[in-house]
């Protein structure tokens, strides 16, 4: 089939939106940020990459949320205190995450529903999930605006430079590399599926 999503997002026999399902694995930022008070936020998002690895540079599309279209804290939170980590979702991780998307009332920690510790970060203000084997640090670069949904809720890419990094020492090989496999990254596919890395290969590019 093909199809113009301007027109239709998912015209028959799609039932749902499929790019998610497309676009596909993505890698969860786990994003914790601070509001003016110090009181951190714990959020999930797939929408969620790399985008320049000198200076590196990740990115996060925090969405208004459907039902309410209001702005989710984490967005608030950012342009009150620019500043953010990105924890790395492992497999025994991956509960734990799903978990601190439930919606809670805005100062209330996810790190306590979610039995998560929170630990200081070197660089920026806001903590890591102490439990992540690996995290990114980062100050906001920019926030862009996206376009509208079809439903009128707004969307915004945040854009934040990486000025930290931990990194667990045993994830750490003899060849100087991060082990994938021992970092049992967790991913999101379309729907509500998921997936792990267990499995790898290697592909050089051509000289």
């Amino acid at each position: 089939m093909h199809y113009d999503p301007r027109i239709d997002l998912k015209p028959a026999p799609l039932k749902y939106n499929p790019l998610n399902a497309l676009v596909a694995p993505r890698p969860i930022g786990w994003i914790t940020t601070v509001d003016k008070q110090g009181r951190a936020n714990l959020a999930p998002f797939s929408y969620f990459n790399a985008f320049s690895s000198d200076p590196p540079i990740v990115g996060f599309a925090p969405n208004a949320h459907p039902a309410k279209s209001q702005d989710k804290d984490t967005l608030r939170n950012v342009r009150d205190v620019p500043e953010f980590t990105a924890s790395i979702v492992s497999a025994d991780l991956a509960k734990a995450m799903n978990e601190t998307s439930r919606g809670l009332p805005y100062g209330e920690s996810e790190f306590d529903a979610a039995g998560l510790t929170p630990a200081a970060s070197q660089n920026v203000r806001t903590p890591r999930v102490a439990q992540a084997r690996a995290a990114l640090e980062c100050r906001v670069f920019d926030v862009i605006a996206l376009p509208a949904g079809k439903d009128g809720r707004s969307s915004h890419l945040v854009l934040g430079e990486v000025i930290g990094v931990y990194i667990d020492d045993a994830l750490i090989g003899a060849n100087g590399r991060v082990d994938s496999l021992a970092l049992a990254q967790v991913a999101r596919l379309g729907y509500n599926d998921y997936t792990n890395v267990t499995a790898l290969y290697e592909m050089r590019r051509p000289d």
